[in-house]
Formats: structure tokens, sequence, C-alpha cells
């Protein structure tokens, strides 16, 4: 499942395996006996990352990831999934801007302006390129 959802982070593969597992069942690719069923629909995002660590090292090709700097970040901004929205409907949306330098600021880089529907998943990406200090 986590090859077929593009390697999709735990946190955001927890509330898709309702959906994913039966859709790869009834297209033949799985077939798990009704233990492992009920297993993977009640499985948690930490059990996940612990049962995909090694599968993960093997898809970076043995390489760790780095923290850099912005782990601090990551951690406390809350991650939401499909799940968590309560059904919105069309046109709202949330916007991210993703900085593109790696793990330093300084230089010239471009940023993109990540717009999505949370309703439809339609996304709108724009650039804007930052030359020195751009805030």
């Amino acid at each position: 499942m986590w090859e077929a959802s593009d390697r999709l982070c735990s946190k955001r593969l927890k509330p898709l395996i309702p959906i994913l597992l039966p859709a790869l069942e009834r297209h033949g690719r799985l077939d798990l006996d009704i233990e492992l069923r009920d297993k993977l629909l009640t499985i948690s995002a930490a059990t996940m990352d612990r049962l995909l660590s090694e599968v993960r090292a093997v898809a970076r090709g043995g390489q760790r990831r780095r923290a850099g700097m912005s782990s601090a970040v990551r951690r406390s901004v809350p991650v939401r999934t499909f799940g968590d929205w309560n059904d919105p409907p069309p046109g709202y949306v949330e916007v991210d801007f993703v900085a593109h330098s790696g793990t330093s600021s300084s230089g010239s880089f471009v940023q993109t302006m990540v717009l999505t529907d949370i309703a439809t998943g339609w996304t709108e990406c724009v650039p804007k390129a930052c030359l020195r200090s751009c805030h």
C-alpha cells in the first residue's frame, strides 16, 4: 500500500487504508487473510513508520534522510490528511510556500506558492524567485 500510494508518509497513508485496501483487493493486487486485513485497518501511523523503516532505507539507496534545519518546524506543524477536514465544500483551500533552497535560504532560489482546494484536490503552483534575502 505504501508503494501504491506513491510512498505517502504514514500519517497520510493511515486514513487512506480503508479506501486503498479494498481497491487493491478488488483489482487483484492484494489477497489477504482476514486477520492481516483487520490489522492493516487498525494499524497506527507510528507502527507503520516502524514497519516501513527498513523498506524506506532501501528505497532511498541506504541513505538516511537529513533532518536539516526545518525538523523543528516539521515537528511543530500538524499534518492534516483528507480525513481531518470534515468534508468541506469546494473553494475551501490551503496555501503553503515551499522553498527550493536546500538546507540554506541564502543566495538565490525559488519558492513555490502551492494552493490546494481541499474538497477537490485541485492544486495550483506559482513560482516566485527569491534573490538574496527573500521574506
